[in-house]
């Protein structure tokens, strides 16, 4: 870090650096890649560039909320995709949304906050669908280094295809607020002209081509996390707890019997951050498909299985 990366705007040069390791480590290029502040802000660029007042978004619901969100910021209605009861959402049901008004379609792959994952095959049908009606398809994998496989290769064949990536997750750099978006030229190059004139700061830009540089750490942390988040599946079904498993970084679980508060005293009595529906709050976590409302929503990584076991 030097004097001139805090005094002096960024230089397009280092963005384009950047976008190169990026379309590297993809097989794309430059031309392949939006940045901006987190993909939280790629996102809302591209409901910028497709929402306006009487057009619509449809997404599946629970999953992350500020789709609908900016959908309504720049005029659009959203249509959500309710779960059935059960732990995945239907692609049938999405496409069955989907009317003369829809201009963009957004699914997280894998979801969350349930952890559900669709594989490229199953996406294939909702792609050429949308292509046909010139319907934008925005595939959020924030979450991709911790489930099966990437969907990738459909910008390949569907050039209304969106993808969107973070540095925020399995990089673990979210307050580096670096995200990007990977598709077709003519696309990015529409949604480039509603970004920032600086998006992303000097630091931010350096340490990004910096996690590039040793993706092996990056990947030898994901490799652990994924091993020790299924452990913690195991060892919590084998102590009599409902387990949703999952291909995030996050899972959920509930005492088999009983309303998950001796175990929410356990977690936060040891200084454990999670998410749960404890009762005393009046906030509920639920799972589709459940009606208990007291689910333990935890981040996981490294080690977590040996952790918890000392608690519970």
């Amino acid at each position: 870090i030097k004097q001139a990366d805090l005094i002096a705007y960024p230089s397009y040069a280092e963005y384009d650096e950047l976008k190169d390791k990026i379309a590297y480590y993809n097989g794309l290029s430059r031309d392949n890649i939006f940045l901006s502040t987190g993909s939280g802000a790629c996102i809302k660029a591209v409901l910028e560039v497709t929402m306006n007042r009487g057009y619509n978004i449809v997404s599946p619901n629970p999953s992350y909320p500020m789709y609908g969100i900016y959908g309504k910021i720049f005029g659009g209605e959203h249509i959500s995709v309710p779960y059935p009861n059960s732990q995945t959402y239907s692609l049938d049901n999405l496409i069955n949304k989907v009317n003369d008004k829809t201009r963009l379609v957004i699914i997280s792959n894998p979801n969350s906050p349930i952890g559900d994952y669709k594989s490229i095959d199953e996406l294939k049908k909702v792609c050429s669908f949308l292509k046909e009606k010139n319907i934008i398809f925005l595939i959020d994998e924030a979450y991709v280094d911790f489930c099966p496989k990437t969907v990738l290769p459909l910008i390949h064949e569907f050039d209304n295809v969106v993808i969107s990536r973070t540095f925020s997750k399995a990089f673990g750099a979210a307050g580096i607020r670096v995200g990007y978006l990977l598709g077709d030229p003519k696309i990015i190059k529409t949604i480039t002209k509603v970004q920032l004139t600086y998006p992303l700061s000097t630091l931010s830009v350096k340490f990004a081509c910096y996690l590039l540089d040793n993706i092996s750490e990056v990947k030898k942390y994901v490799e652990d996390t994924i091993r020790d988040r299924d452990l913690l599946c195991d060892m919590l079904e084998n102590k009599g707890y409902d387990v949703i498993r999952s291909h995030t970084n996050s899972i959920h679980f509930h005492e088999g019997q009983g309303n998950n508060s001796k175990t929410i005293k356990k977690l936060k009595d040891k200084g454990l951050a999670f998410k749960s529906g404890d009762m005393s709050t009046g906030t509920p976590v639920k799972i589709p498909g459940d009606k208990r409302e007291t689910w333990i929503r935890l981040s996981v990584g490294p080690k977590i299985n040996e952790i918890i076991k000392k608690i519970i």
